[in-house]
């Protein structure tokens, strides 16, 4: 099992330090886990735009998964870094969706061709 290692100095506009974030984050298979749902969320909520979607209670079905991504993101920032400007929060939420969503997209490719 992976775990999240703290890290004293980072460089947020270097991409490999991005990476190594979303490394990170695969290394702990709960909070990746957490992640994935969040990416397929995101496409759920994509495909179903024109609809809306309600819970019993009527909340819209965006607010049902907690903690956000961007929770996670900061939560994770936190652990290995302290804390980060807005721009870089946002900017490693949509790297941990994208390195999510590019892996189940090539789950349900491979799925689809069996």
């Amino acid at each position: 099992m992976g775990e999240i290692k703290h890290f004293s100095k980072v460089d947020f506009s270097d991409p490999r330090s991005i990476q190594q974030i979303v490394s990170a984050a695969k290394a702990d298979p709960g909070f990746w886990l957490m992640v994935k749902e969040r990416e397929m969320e995101r496409r759920t909520l994509a495909v179903n735009a024109l609809t809306t979607v309600r819970s019993e209670v009527g909340s819209p079905a965006a607010e049902r998964l907690t903690p956000s991504i961007a929770v996670l993101a900061e939560e994770l920032v936190s652990r290995m870094f302290g804390t980060c400007s807005t721009r870089t929060l946002a900017n490693i939420q949509e790297a941990l969706l994208q390195s999510s969503g590019c892996r189940t997209a090539g789950c349900a490719i491979t799925e689809r061709g069996r």
